[in-house]
């Protein structure tokens, strides 16, 4: 529970003292008030309300800007808000003017952050900030914008709260970056499939280029803003085993209904699993479910509280769950808050749930989408390296596959696809299957190559390919309506096929096309077909730091270029070359708002010239 500073001089030392670690020295001369703002300042950190935080930070920062303690929030206020420089530079300062070392606990963290995403470009929603490396993971970005401001509404919505400032989404190259800048190792992330994270008021997500054959990102970006949105109304009080469930469960509700994030695989080993007492308890899954030994254990632990959640809910609707959340946020423990709203222990409930496994009903999409299979996640080191298109496949299989492989180089397509009906009657492989549509495709064998699609898309969930084929039979066959539905399962799982956007633009350019898809499918193929843009630079010569509304976003815009500093209001020292700009401040909330500046040349003793925004709305 939230504890309340007093007025009187001893308790505001003590917990100024208490929360870090202060020698009794520093607190000589403290002002109280101040002193008791930083530490609701922290509080609300620690508490996930960052946007709270940051009411009390920009007040900090007019009244005692040079203050240890208040630089030491700001550079808290300033990583949770996705400005590593920024973030090292307050708290440098922070530490230089006697900072105790509790106080800057993030510093490290914000380093690993800044030395990361220090080229990436950026991207800016009414409720997000999408950043990324320069290149082709800028096809995620509008649907990753689509998946997450749904998942904000619906979400959100089902849990009675919403974060007021945009969130930073930082998008990774590889798993290995994913581990550099969290407290996972590359052995956590590869042991239990882990590719996403939500901490420091952001979500962190591997881009599906970095997983052979992709795999579920929307659903999985969907998770992580959950995460977000369930630590934010419980006030950070919500154990793992209860976060995970809840993010598990309504992570599907961007694209429907919640609830559909289990597949039938999953729920056929959790009901056998129940049946012999081998559930994982719940105490088990602390501190991550990352920290389990197999990616097997992590998807029956999700099995698991998914369906704990799917039992509570069943029980009292998501007004209970809401209810569970607030009272979790007024200081009850889970347990406590459970019991207060089903009338029934936790333990006791825990025991009913149980006992409700193993004659469960497997249930399905209702969706449509295929469910029966659980794709395993298999690294790649680097993003660029193709897919292993024979992965996973026993050694008949790949024996059969690499004879096919021959006879369709030579152009004898038909004898490769009778090829690939031996592999798949000898295999039943998800994979030899997919490779057999595409082949009878190829052949205009399209009834087999239909059937070959949905035979693999029964066979594992997770692998755009089929998808794309089967897409591509309905406009062959002059469907094209139909096809719509598979590109957008293609999408969810790896988008960066361009047979998914020469198929989107075939579709879209008609009578009835969406244009916005159109926008898209167009701006995703030129990163093929046309190579990559130049990555804008700001240069050198001159030397600014912006100051103006606290914590907004920086953009300068030279020309039709704009390029994003990294950094938030106020700023520390910015390099770019002298002339005329034009200023972008991107606020946490409300428009954005630009202002025209005119850069001067650094004078010789490395003063950096002050810019205080006066920005109007654009």
């Amino acid at each position: 529970m939230r504890r309340a500073v007093g007025k009187n001089a001893l308790v505001a030392i003590a917990l100024l003292v208490a929360l870090f670690g202060a020698r009794p020295s520093f607190a000589e001369g403290v002002d109280l008030h101040a002193a008791k703002d930083v530490l609701d300042g922290f509080r609300l950190v620690e508490a996930w309300r960052i946007d709270e935080a940051r009411v009390i930070a920009e007040r900090l920062l007019k009244k005692k800007p040079d203050d240890a303690m208040t630089l030491a929030l700001v550079g808290e206020v300033k990583m949770h808000l996705g400005d590593y420089a920024g973030a090292v530079q307050a708290f440098r300062q922070a530490r230089r003017n006697g900072a105790p070392e509790a106080a800057l606990g993030s510093e490290e963290a914000a380093e690993a952050a800044r030395v990361a995403t220090q080229d990436y470009v950026e991207h800016i929603s009414d409720s997000f900030i999408i950043r990324h490396p320069p290149g082709k993971d800028a096809v995620l970005v509008p649907f990753a914008v689509e998946t997450l401001e749904a998942a904000m509404d619906r979400i959100g919505g089902l849990l009675g709260w919403r974060p007021k400032s945009r969130i930073i989404v930082d998008i990774y190259p590889t798993a290995a970056t994913l581990a550099a800048v969290s407290s996972l190792t590359k052995e956590d992330i590869e042991n239990s499939g882990t590719i996403a994270l939500c901490r420091w008021n952001r979500l962190m997500v591997t881009t599906p280029r970095a997983v052979v054959f992709g795999y579920s990102w929307r659903d999985t970006v969907a998770h992580e803003l959950a995460h977000l949105i369930i630590g934010g109304a419980s006030r950070n009080t919500v154990p793992i085993w209860l976060h995970e469930g809840i993010a598990k469960f309504s992570e599907t509700a961007w694209r429907g209904e919640p609830g559909l994030g289990i597949t039938v695989e999953q729920q056929e080993r959790l009901r056998d699993a129940a049946k012999k007492k081998q559930l994982i308890p719940f105490a088990k899954m602390h501190p991550s479910m990352a920290k389990l030994p197999t990616q097997e254990a992590t998807s029956l632990a999700f099995s698991e509280v998914f369906t704990f959640i799917e039992f509570l809910v069943e029980r009292k609707g998501w007004e209970g769950m809401r209810r569970t959340l607030s009272l979790m946020s007024g200081g009850m423990s889970d347990a406590e808050a459970i019991e207060e709203v089903h009338g029934k222990s936790l333990a006791k409930l825990e025991r009913i749930w149980k006992k409700t496994l193993p004659k469960r009903p497997i249930k399905s999409d209702k969706t449509g989408r295929p469910v029966k299979g659980d794709q395993k996640i298999v690294l790649k080191d680097r993003a660029e390296t193709p897919d292993d298109k024979l992965h996973g496949l026993s050694k008949k299989g790949r024996r059969f596959a690499r004879a096919a492989d021959l006879l369709f180089a030579r152009g004898r397509v038909a004898a490769a696809q009778r090829e690939l009906e031996k592999a798949f009657e000898a295999t039943q492989s998800p994979l030899i299957s997919a490779k057999l549509a595409m082949v009878a495709l190829n052949n205009g064998d399209l009834e087999r190559a239909e059937k070959a699609a949905r035979a693999a898309m029964e066979g594992t969930a997770d692998l755009a390919g089929p998808n794309v084929t089967l897409a591509e039979v309905f406009v062959r066959a002059g469907n094209p309506a139909e096809a719509r539905l598979p590109l957008a399962r293609a999408i969810d799982v790896n988008p960066f096929d361009p047979r998914i956007h020469q198929l989107t633009i075939a579709i879209e350019s008609g009578e009835g096309g969406d244009p916005e898809k159109l926008a898209h499918a167009r701006l995703a193929l030129a990163y093929y077909e046309g190579g990559q843009p130049a990555v804008p630079t700001l240069g050198q010569g001159g030397l600014i730091e912006v100051e103006g509304t606290p914590f907004s976003r920086v953009f300068v815009r030279r020309g039709n270029q704009e390029i994003a500093t990294g950094l938030v209001t106020p700023t520390p020292p910015i390099a770019l070359s002298p002339g005329a700009y034009e200023l972008v401040l991107v606020p946490p909330t409300g428009p954005v708002k630009t202002q025209s500046i005119e850069v001067l040349d650094a004078p010789s003793d490395g003063t950096a010239q002050e810019i205080l925004t006066t920005a109007t709305g654009s």
